[in-house]
């Protein structure tokens, strides 16, 4: 008989299924649907020709984290990139979490916080969100005292539903728990104005998740960074990896910071798009109900989401079909804001099928 090697928490785990894309119109992971532009790849070509691939990276990303420095107005110093907000939230644990420590976030919501969690051997919590799919502030605090919970992961805009976390609820849990609390701002250049990237200057128990994945349109590069205490972001340097962050993916992150103006320039034909597609789903017959969003990606609710969804893939349209993701009564469809011409794909197949 071969030795079971697998640690329990892990065998038990339900991994994260990523759907192959290949389809035609690819509206289920929350992308960018535009490009990085030619003029800045040929920049980057360019500069890949100048680039010493035979040596390793720079292990602090230092020109990276200059750049975005500039642009989120935190010191350099408090800074940490990685691949993706996906190996920050593995080095959160690594850091933070002891095997049998309570991690608790709100529901729905990312799945990953939960999966890094229980492979770090957590105790992880879903706290319900409110009737109208918001988190549960009172829940949430009274959760974490009754749990003496570690970590509290907060999503803003949240992940599938697209709400928006004000200041106070905030700042109430950072106040009011023992908690480390990590907000995750993944989307947050789809609503400026719910920034809070500030707040680690003024709270010691507060990290904050950004990406370069979601507005900046650079999914494909795989670079998060967390800004945070200069404390805190110190300790998690002492279980980075010497060398996560390869030259080719810091080269383009930097080139997009340079020009970000330009790319960010995106964000606002997305939002209109969302607020087109928004008011078109809230007219259609056969949805139940359409949430209010801060991000690039809309969160309705059908009686039954597989005939739609089928619909959907027969047309080469893949969408994130999230049965029963709240209740046993509704399903929910998670849609991402497309470009124009795959919106207008998408609307048409909507309207035929659920008029």
């Amino acid at each position: 008989m071969t030795p079971d090697f697998t640690r329990p928490c892990v065998k038990d785990l339900e991994a994260y299924k990523v759907v192959p894309p290949d389809y035609n119109i690819i509206v289920n992971a929350n992308e960018n649907p535009f490009d990085f532009p030619d003029a800045l790849k040929k920049e980057l070509n360019d500069t890949i020709l100048d680039m010493s691939l035979n040596r390793y990276p720079d292990p602090s990303a230092t020109a990276l984290r200059e750049q975005l420095s500039d642009y989120t107005g935190i010191d350099a110093d408090q800074i940490i990139c990685g691949c993706g907000s996906d190996e920050i939230m593995s080095m959160l644990n690594q850091t933070f979490i002891n095997p049998g420590d309570v991690v608790i976030s709100h529901a729905p919501s990312f799945s990953m916080y939960q999966i890094w969690s229980v492979i770090g051997g957590a105790d992880f919590v879903w706290v319900p969100d409110t009737e109208d799919l918001t988190p549960d502030v009172e829940n949430i605090i009274n959760t974490a005292k009754r749990t003496n919970a570690k970590m509290i992961y907060l999503c803003s805009p949240n992940n599938p539903t697209g709400s928006l976390l004000p200041r106070h609820d905030v700042a109430d849990i950072l106040e009011e728990t023992n908690a480390l609390v990590v907000l995750d701002e993944a989307y947050i250049e789809f609503k400026k104005e719910g920034d809070l990237t500030e707040i680690v200057n003024e709270y010691n128990n507060v990290i904050v998740l950004r990406t370069l994945s979601k507005a900046f349109g650079l999914a494909g590069i795989r670079c998060g960074y967390a800004v945070g205490p200069k404390p805190l972001i110190d300790m998690m340097y002492k279980v980075k990896s010497p060398y996560n962050l390869n030259k080719l993916t810091q080269a383009a992150a930097v080139i997009a910071l340079k020009h970000r103006d330009t790319l960010l320039e995106n964000v606002t034909i997305l939002n209109s798009e969302r607020q087109r597609l928004y008011e078109f789903l809230k007219g259609l017959k056969g949805i139940t109900r359409v949430y209010p969003t801060a991000s690039n990606f809309i969160y309705f609710e059908v009686p039954d989401g597989a005939p739609l969804y089928a619909a959907l893939l027969d047309e080469g349209i893949l969408v994130k079909y999230l049965k029963h993701d709240v209740s046993d009564d509704v399903d929910h469809i998670r849609l991402t804001v497309g470009s124009p011409e795959e919106n207008d794909a998408v609307i048409k197949v909507l309207k035929r099928s659920l008029s």
